[in-house]
């Protein structure tokens, strides 16, 4: 009996044995099939993040400006992002991974807070730089205008101004007149743009605005660009509303047609402040009417020898459709100014005249 037992238990315990020792073989079997499961999906995690990390997350601590030279090195970009960068390594890392330090750009980029490397780069590589918007204004040099400009470029006023000389419309101008060709606006430029990048653009502006109507208009007057843009910059200075541009126009163009000087008062302060360019002029006197100058309208028939601003598109409009009247004289409104009283009689002119001076003298102005 002990004996069968024992061989019974014998047995069982060498099932059990087997039983372990086949499970122990089926464990082992599934780990290659479980191996090749997990590692790959850690791996893939393991990439995703590192991209994540280097591509995707915000790396721009904080909204501004970056400024890339024409020709700036790699280093030089690494150098004005630092502190802009909450990881400057991981976006070296990108860049040279994506080939940036050979496609930079130059220009000014708008760096937004939580932007990410892949976005950065693909802005900078791209060149998408910032438009900046500059307002020209009625300049009466072109060393002004190159002195307004360039602040907000990366050129300087002396590339700005050896373009506008060698620029084909400046040719047979002298530097006073070079001025005719450009037109106050509002206009964008990218920061990098060149002097003569900048003179190209003004120069598509010019052509655009001067059309096959305008150019008929002026041939219609018997005048060239340059002589109606030199009589719109006084109109301009007489006054700055285009709906009263017309009318100043118009009694301008009846004293030309009669040989009539033009009497201007702008011109004479033109030729005071070539005298001095920092004085502040507000009131013209009998005594300033003799100034010397070929500028001087008081003195000098026909037009001035050439523009005295850079007049608005509507002066320019304004001498080529000047209002029809019989006018010959006016004076400043001192009721409504930016205004004229007009008058077709001398004395008309003088009542109208010594009205505004009383309204000078009554304000003290000088």
């Amino acid at each position: 009996m002990k004996n069968s037992l024992l061989n019974a238990q014998g047995k069982e315990g060498l099932i059990f044995l087997k039983n372990n020792k086949n499970t122990t073989m089926k464990t082992k079997k599934k780990n290659p099939f479980f191996f090749l499961v997990i590692i790959p999906i850690l791996v893939l995690a393991y990439f995703a993040f590192t991209y994540y990390q280097d591509n995707l997350s915000p790396n721009i601590k904080e909204t501004g400006k970056l400024y890339i030279p024409t020709n700036a090195t790699f280093a030089q970009i690494l150098d004005s992002l630092k502190p802009f960068l909450k990881n400057e390594n991981r976006f070296e890392k990108i860049a040279k991974k994506t080939n940036y330090p050979n496609k930079i750009k130059g220009g000014r980029y708008t760096l937004s807070k939580d932007g990410n490397n892949k976005e950065l780069l693909r802005k900078l590589s791209l060149g998408l730089q910032d438009e900046i918007s500059i307002r020209i204004g009625n300049y009466n040099s072109i060393y002004q205008l190159a002195g307004k400009i360039a602040p907000f470029l990366e050129t300087d006023s002396v590339q700005i101004l050896d373009a506008i000389v060698n620029s084909e419309y400046s040719e047979g101008h002298d530097t006073a007149g070079m001025i005719f060709w450009f037109l106050p606006n509002t206009y964008n430029f990218h920061w990098n743009t060149s002097g003569k990048g900048f003179v190209e653009k003004m120069n598509q502006e010019f052509k655009k605005f001067w059309n096959q109507d305008r150019l008929e208009k002026a041939r219609q007057q018997d005048m060239s660009i340059f002589q109606v843009v030199t009589l719109a910059s006084v109109v301009q200075l007489e006054s700055a509303k285009p709906d009263e541009q017309p009318n100043v126009a118009g009694l301008y163009l009846n004293r030309l047609k009669i040989g009539m000087k033009l009497d201007a008062d702008p011109t004479v302060i033109f030729a005071m402040k070539q005298e001095n360019a920092n004085q502040k002029i507000q009131r013209v006197y009998y005594k300033n009417l003799r100034i010397p100058s070929p500028y001087n309208t008081y003195l000098n028939p026909g037009l001035p020898p050439g523009p005295i601003c850079m007049p608005n598109p509507s002066a320019i409009d304004a001498v080529l459709s000047p209002a029809k009247h019989e006018y010959f004289y006016f004076v400043a409104d001192p009721g409504k100014p930016g205004y004229h009283i007009y008058a077709k009689t001398l004395s008309e002119q003088e009542a109208n005249a010594q009205k505004y001076r009383n309204w000078l003298n009554e304000n003290a102005i000088q």
